[in-house]
């Protein structure tokens, strides 16, 4: 009898103790000493608001977890390129990446809606990004993809070598460089040819050429320095996509429960902090470039009407083609949208 007591104590021994070795809580695969390492693709130099937001990101995560977590940076896609921040951060290659939904839209048609000009006010932007974000993490979970936050891209603008693209009328006859599905589908509309390159390419095609003008962002336009073959800047006033950081959901659920709470906690923070830095930075671009020769012409309200006339147009294709979780995003950016 006191054998079988004495036995009975032991492996209540074990099975507690193999409790507290199960809890997250208090024993950790990764410590101050042996920190988990997330590996943050970047397509965008050190110096872009975009890199920016994530290696302050990494520095309050960093420092908020004694160092149990540590971000390593790779700039100027030297892990993975752009347009595999979803494919590429899912099969672990990157940990953390960032870009624009319309580089997947064609593999995740529910987030069409972003590509349409004006599918939310610029003004808006913190507002949508909390109301779309429950169900963008649902989304990208089946992705395999842990869903960060989204960044503050500003206005959408339409550089061109020769002229202002003021009126939709302007865009007959012109070979434009755009992202994505919709936008393509309404520059064909508009009488233009689109063509897709990466952004690293637009400067000899504009030189030489192949294409007439583009569509993108004053960041990247800024860092590749397109003003100088591109000087006639359309700044419209409207959004034309949605920047995402992405996590591979495997490394984010390895995470203690503490740890999550200080990433989401810290998230929250750099949320604000992003949207506010952009439009400063922007504001500083903006400025530079005119000082270097480009011209930036600000679409007038009846102009940016009849862009977005023909963009708001394409909604009930976008429907069709979005499903059921897709649809749900396009009923919240109707309380969004622009005008």
């Amino acid at each position: 009898m006191k054998g079988k007591l004495v036995k009975a104590v032991i492996w209540s021994f074990v099975l507690v103790l193999a409790g507290v070795l199960a809890s997250p809580s208090l024993v950790r695969a990764y410590d101050q000493k042996k920190p988990m390492i997330l590996k943050c693709a970047i397509a965008n130099p050190p110096q872009d608001m975009k890199a920016r937001t994530i290696k302050r990101l990494g520095d309050l995560v960093e420092q908020r977890t004694n160092g149990r977590i540590k971000f390593k940076y790779f700039y100027g896609a030297s892990l993975i390129k752009k347009p595999a921040y979803i494919d590429g951060v899912a099969k672990g290659i990157a940990d953390i990446s960032t870009g624009p939904v319309s580089f997947v839209t064609g593999k995740i048609p529910q987030l069409s809606i972003f590509e349409i000009y004006g599918a939310y006010k610029l003004n808006k932007f913190l507002e949508m990004q909390e109301a779309v974000q429950p169900l963008l993490t649902k989304l990208l979970e089946k992705k395999r993809i842990h869903h960060v936050m989204l960044q503050y891209s500003g206005t959408c603008i339409f550089p061109h070598k020769k002229k202002f693209l003021k009126t939709p009328s302007d865009w007959k006859g012109q070979k434009m460089r755009l992202a994505g599905r919709w936008q393509s589908t309404l520059a064909k509309k508009w009488g233009a040819s689109p063509v897709f390159m990466p952004p690293s390419e637009l400067y000899l095609a504009l030189q030489r050429g192949v294409i007439d003008g583009y569509m993108l962002i004053y960041d990247i336009v800024y860092g590749l320095k397109l003003y100088e073959v591109a000087p006639y800047i359309v700044d419209t006033g409207f959004s034309n996509n949605i920047e995402n950081i992405t996590m591979n959901l495997r490394k984010w659920k390895s995470l203690t429960k503490e740890d999550q709470k200080i990433f989401t906690i810290t998230v929250n923070e750099v949320k604000g902090w992003n949207y506010t830095e952009t439009l400063k930075y922007y504001d500083k671009l903006k400025r530079d470039m005119v000082s270097k020769g480009a011209k930036i012409y600000h679409l007038k309200p009846a102009e940016k009407s009849l862009y977005l006339k023909d963009a708001f147009a394409l909604w009930p294709e976008v429907r069709k083609i979005s499903g059921p979780i897709g649809n749900k995003f396009v009923d919240i950016l109707e309380n969004f949208r622009d005008k």
